[in-house]
């Protein structure tokens, strides 16, 4: 017994032990070069003919024992035997063991010196990536096969599990678009919880635009993301977005405009975002910091926070803070309704109530350069509402720190896709301006100041009307009230040709006291006037003729006015300036002559000294009055003969007004008889109708009683 049981066991023993030396030396045959690089070749043959195109594998390496696959120097060409995909290492660390339960688990992989060359010309053309698809795409079942009956076992699906990613080398290059990866690294924290890291993740691109292509280049020095328990930890550093559309700068040579120029983008920025929920089509996070710096416009956001919920359609926003360096601004929320082509949808937006303190200087050099020294602090208020062609600006108040300045307003921007028909509305509800607060707030621009002592003679300003910003033309218009009086104007300031004119109306405005000049008291009149605010032609006369007066010509009519113990009515008066001397003259018309008066100054602080001339001018001595006075008679009589012939035509327009009413009804009267008759007569034929059927029933009664 012990005999055929010692056999069984050195038996059982022998085989166990032949197939454990089979085994091994597979191994090692395996882990051979040899072995490994004609498994290689096989598959690269097996791969050709599958893709039919070029492929190529330098060298395979697999470590049965340290469980490692490595793949080097894999070259596929496309159909057009172009270099498609080139990659440098290829590594893979699996466990082994695990594939008998059919479970996948990667340890470690890692891609090294990737190159990618992806094609497709239009919509219509076909990809040179698309043989690869077509090559590993599923083949789909016959509609008209009969189905086989499956008695194999079902087996349980592959499931896959990766511990630590790592790329490195990464660069796709698909039509225009290049996409550069320095590194990322994906791997499970300790906790279980995944951990990514990227840098140097770059791309370019050209885009496409009104003036012209645009070369594009964004660049990101780090990512990191953080699965947390509740939420993922987003960070990103040294984000750079650079645009140049190999235009000059919009400013090139004017200097009054700013820098901002999306065609000449170095943007630089750094963001920290906390993501508690993400799915396909929804997302909710908190933006915790992102800050911006334009380096060129000198656009600086210093810091912005904000809750986002959003969806495909629509973004809400809450508890929203941005800060400049100097202003901050905040509201509790808006809704952003997103654009969408396909479904016909339009961007919109609508916010909450915003409130902060603002300095003007923060958006100087972006925007406007002339607000470079407005340092004043401003409290600001307002509701946006808009979409992407314009915005409304509602419920608008401003005001100083020391509250001496107010102002209430509301607007709107229009069209702002089109330079050219863009316009920028507002209306002043209210704005007053006490106190020190009007010089304050000249004197934070740049440039020369004129008539600062008038302007303070005039005393607590009050403002109501309108201002409009069209291309290349500012347009005012409003009731000024001051201590002194009150002005009606309107007037342009024409960006293009460099004028600034309009037009200014008082029915009582004390006017020595505004300027400074004893004796003359209420002034009535009204005034067109005309600047020049060209440098290039103003720099001309200056060197000239030198002077610090502005350079223009102001036409009056005043209507009443009182000078001492003179008061005059119908009154002409020209102010003409060169820059250096204001000339002008005053023409008091009267019956017989008129009073003429000439007068120059050469500093509007020192209006008192300006010299007078006083003059007389006699109607019947000139022929040139004579001229003037045949003139106003024949326009007189044209007039004249103009008002009759318009009398004579309105006449006859209502004696043919007339006469049509009257045709019209008699042909009412007419046509309201003839229907009566018509009336009528249908009246006595429904009579007679029924008169004959009354005779034929009766008829026929008759006849059957015979």
């Amino acid at each position: 017994m012990k005999k055929p049981l010692a056999f069984i066991l050195k038996l059982v023993g022998g085989i166990v032990l032949t197939v454990v030396l089979l085994v091994v030396g597979a191994f090692f045959m395996l882990n051979t070069s040899h072995v490994q690089n004609y498994l290689l070749q096989k598959a690269v043959v097996l791969l050709k003919d599958q893709l039919q195109t070029e492929v190529k594998a330098d060298h395979l390496s697999v470590s049965f024992f340290g469980q490692n696959v490595n793949l080097f120097g894999v070259t596929v060409e496309d159909r057009e035997h172009r270099q498609m995909l080139n990659l440098e290492e290829l590594g893979v660390h699996v466990d082994l063991w695990r594939l008998m339960n059919n479970e996948v688990k990667v340890t470690n992989a890692q891609v090294k010196g990737l190159k990618a060359l992806l094609l497709k010309s239009d919509s219509d053309s076909v990809a040179n990536y698309q043989f690869v698809v077509d090559a590993f795409k599923k083949k789909k079942v016959a509609k008209d096969s009969v189905p086989v009956a499956d008695t194999t076992q079902h087996k349980r699906k592959l499931t896959f599990d990766v511990d630590r990613v790592w790329l490195e080398r990464i660069n796709v290059h698909y039509n225009q678009h290049n996409v550069g990866l320095g590194t990322l690294l994906f791997r499970k924290g300790s906790n279980g919880r995944l951990v990514a890291e990227i840098t140097d993740l770059q791309t370019k691109w050209v885009q496409k635009s009104k003036r012209g292509p645009v070369d594009t280049e964004v660049h990101i020095g780090a990512v990191n993301i953080l699965d947390m328990k509740d939420y993922r930890m987003l960070t990103v550093n040294r984000l750079r977005y650079v645009t140049d559309n190999n235009k000059p700068r919009k400013n090139v040579e004017k200097p009054k405009r700013g820098f901002f120029d999306v065609g000449h983008f170095d943007l630089t920025a750094n963001m920290t975002v906390k993501v508690t929920h993400i799915a396909k089509d929804s997302v909710v996070a908190h933006i915790d910091n992102f800050n911006a710096t334009d380096s060129v416009s000198g656009i600086y956001l210093r810091q912005l926070k904000a809750d986002v919920e959003a969806n495909k359609q629509v973004a809400h926003l809450k508890r929203v803070s941005i800060s400049l360096p100097q202003t901050t601004l905040k509201f509790d929320q808006a809704t952003l309704q997103l654009p969408s082509k396909k479904q016909g949808r339009r961007l919109t937006y609508k916010t909450s109530l915003i409130t902060g303190t603002t300095v003007l200087q923060d958006i100087s050099r972006a925007f406007a350069p002339v607000l470079k020294n407005f340092q004043e602090p401003l409290q600001l208020q307002t509701r946006l509402v808009g979409d992407d062609e314009g915005m409304r600006f509602d419920d608008v108040r401003v005001n100083s720190v020391q509250k001496d300045l107010n102002i209430r307003a509301n607007g709107f921007i229009r069209n702002l896709k089109d330079k050219y028909k863009m316009q920028v509305h507002f209306d002043i509800h209210q704005l007053k301006a006490a106190g020190g607060s009007k010089s304050r707030l000249i004197n934070q621009f740049t440039g020369k100041k004129f008539m600062m002592k008038q302007l303070h003679n005039l005393g607590t300003i009050g403002y109501r009307g309108s201002f409009d910003v069209l291309w290349k033309l500012v347009r005012f218009r409003g009731l000024l009230t001051s201590a002194v009086g009150n002005l009606g104007f309107t007037f342009d300031i024409d960006g293009k040709d460099k004028y600034l004119n309009g037009t200014i109306r008082t029915d009582s405005l004390e006017l020595g006291r505004a300027m400074e000049v004893p004796g003359l008291g209420m002034v009535a009149c009204k005034a067109d006037f005309k600047f020049d605010i060209s440098k290039p032609r103003t720099a001309i006369m200056r060197r000239k003729v030198g002077g610090k007066l502005p350079m223009g010509v102001v036409n009056a009519e005043v209507s009443e006015a009182k000078y001492k113990m003179l008061h005059v009515r119908n009154t002409v008066a020209t102010i003409k300036s060169n820059g250096a001397v204001a000339e002008g003259q005053v023409n008091v018309r009267g019956k017989r002559l008129d009073v003429v008066c000439s007068f120059s100054f050469t500093n509007t602080n020192e209006m008192q000294k300006m010299k007078i001339k006083p003059g007389l001018k006699f109607h019947g001595l000139s022929t040139e009055a004579q001229a003037e006075k045949e003139a106003k008679k024949q326009q007189k009589a044209a007039l004249k003969q103009q008002k009759a012939e318009l009398k004579q035509q309105k006449a006859e327009e209502k004696a043919a007004e007339k006469a049509a009413r009257k045709a019209a009804k008699e042909a009412a009267k007419e046509e309201k008889k003839a229907a009566k008759e018509e009336k009528k007569a249908r009246k006595a034929e429904e009579k007679a109708r029924k008169a004959a059927e009354k005779a034929a029933r009766k008829a026929a009664k008759e006849a059957s009683l015979e």
